[in-house]
């Protein structure tokens, strides 16, 4: 607020407008001015920027760094006893669409086992399949799956309690997908198999190896320039075998899953 006092003397001396003016003080944190404006008419102000009072400043201030920094708290730890009290504390001071729920080491956990072979697990998913589960399913080779000790059954059973019945997730997945949607990214997904949706590495049973981000709005096309650069594209497919014209729009569950195909 120090500063306030030039600045608005120079806006009314110079005749800028408050887009102008804004912009030459945000501009060291990388704004531009459709940012500012973005800002502007969020607040809807009416009142002229030389006429601002301090609690106008601080909307102002306030709603240009939600813009240009938009934020996803992720509240890691949710396996441990107290974590109820302390986010209760967070979510009294913090809007509920900023907020996810997550076990970072419960997610590194699963997915360490499911290398190693002791459960199927999908990463972000609500459950997780043992030998015993698949074999109560009618499996009677449990998956392929290697018996547990009664300590790593324990293990398993304790965290499937305390994050995933009790929370659906790990969280981990969920924090990536709130913040891709915050920034207005779609996650694509190119495979060299529409079918199997390998990425067609020798010996690989790897599936969606490979993801890239594109902004909202983006075209099969742009995702094929991304991904291939200029090679030639002879025809694309989507899920399903399906042939994509370029100009189709891709968004999350539609043109999310692309195999390019090189040649003329």
């Amino acid at each position: 607020m120090e500063k306030w006092g030039s600045i608005r003397r120079r806006h009314v001396a110079v005749k800028s407008t408050a887009v102008e003016t804004l912009q030459n003080q945000f501009s060291g944190y990388g704004s531009t001015s459709a940012v500012v404006a973005r800002c502007l008419d969020k607040l809807g102000l009416k009142t002229p920027l030389e006429e601002w009072s301090d609690e106008t400043i601080s909307r102002v201030v306030n709603a240009f760094t939600d813009e240009k920094f938009p934020t996803v708290l992720a509240l890691n730890k949710i396996d441990h006893p107290d974590a109820d009290r302390n986010i209760a504390k967070i979510a009294k001071q913090q809007p509920a669409e900023s907020i996810v729920l997550c076990s970072a080491i419960s997610e590194v956990f699963l997915r360490r086992l499911a290398k190693q072979g002791y459960i199927k697990y999908t990463p972000g998913a609500e459950y997780l399949d043992t030998r015993e589960d698949l074999i109560e399913q009618g499996d009677q080779d449990g998956g392929g799956l290697k018996e547990m000790d009664d300590k790593l059954k324990t293990r398993i059973e304790n965290l499937k309690d305390m994050v995933l019945y009790r929370f659906g997730s790990t969280g981990v997945v969920q924090v990536l997908t709130r913040a891709a949607t915050l920034l207005g990214l779609v996650p694509v997904f190119p495979v060299k198999n529409i079918h199997t949706y390998g990425s067609g590495t020798a010996g690989s049973t790897v599936v969606f190896r490979d993801c890239v981000l594109v902004k909202k709005g983006s075209t099969v096309a742009d995702v094929a320039r991304k991904v291939m650069g200029d090679a030639p594209i002879a025809f694309i497919e989507g899920d399903g075998g399906r042939r994509v014209a370029e100009d189709q729009v891709v968004s999350v569950g539609k043109n999310d899953i692309l195999s390019f195909h090189v040649g003329r």
